[in-house]
């Protein structure tokens, strides 16, 4: 698993949302598996995004428009 963290996220008009904070701005890259811990193998790379619930739509809004794609997961909300 691969890892990324971001000062902030980028602006994201469309959906409403101003530039995100530090909190939650990471995305993490699981090669050819369909979950976090590996447990799950597949023949693709999953892109997990973690962002805060209240700016979830940012995710489908980072797959559409910086990547051509789509999300195919449900939003899952981490333990406190």
């Amino acid at each position: 698993m691969v890892r990324w963290d971001f000062d902030v996220w980028p602006a994201a008009p469309e959906v409403k949302l101003c530039r995100g904070g530090t909190r939650g701005a990471y995305i993490t890259l699981a090669p050819r598996a369909l979950d976090l811990h590996l447990d799950e193998p597949a023949d693709v790379h999953t892109v997990f995004v973690h962002e805060r619930q209240a700016e979830a739509e940012r995710a489908s809004w980072l797959a559409a428009t910086q990547a051509g794609l789509r999300v195919i997961g449900e939003l899952v909300v981490a333990p406190l």
